[in-house]
C-alpha cells in the first residue's frame, strides 16, 4: 500500500513539475505576445501620426511657397521699375562724355 501511495506521489510531483515547467516557459510567452500586440497598436497609431502630419505640412508648406514665390516676384518687379527709374534719372542729370 505505502509502494502504492509512493507512486502516486510521484506522479503527482513529475505531473506538478511538469505544470510549472509549462507555466515558467508559457507565461513569458503571453506576456511577449501581449507587448508585441500593444507595440504593434502603438506603432500603427504612431504611423497613422506622421502620415496624417507630413501630408498637412507638406501641403501647408506648398501654399507658403506659393505665396513667397508670389511676393518675390511682385517685390523683383518692383525693384526692376525702380532701377529703370533710377538709371533713367541718372542718364537725364548726367553729362555724356
Amino acid at each position: 500500500m505505502d509502494n502504492m501511495l509512493d507512486n502516486a506521489k510521484s506522479i503527482l510531483d513529475i505531473i506538478a513539475v511538469l505544470f510549472v515547467v509549462f507555466l515558467y516557459f508559457k507565461k513569458p510567452q503571453i506576456k511577449s505576445e501581449m507587448f508585441d500586440a500593444v507595440f504593434e497598436e502603438k506603432f500603427k497609431n504612431l504611423n497613422a501620426t506622421v502620415v496624417n502630419l507630413r501630408d498637412n505640412h507638406i501641403h501647408t508648406l506648398d501654399s507658403k511657397l506659393d505665396q513667397h514665390i508670389k511676393d518675390n516676384q511682385i517685390a523683383s518687379e518692383a525693384n526692376i521699375r525702380q532701377m529703370t527709374r533710377i538709371e533713367t534719372l541718372l542718364e537725364e542729370r548726367l553729362p555724356h562724355k
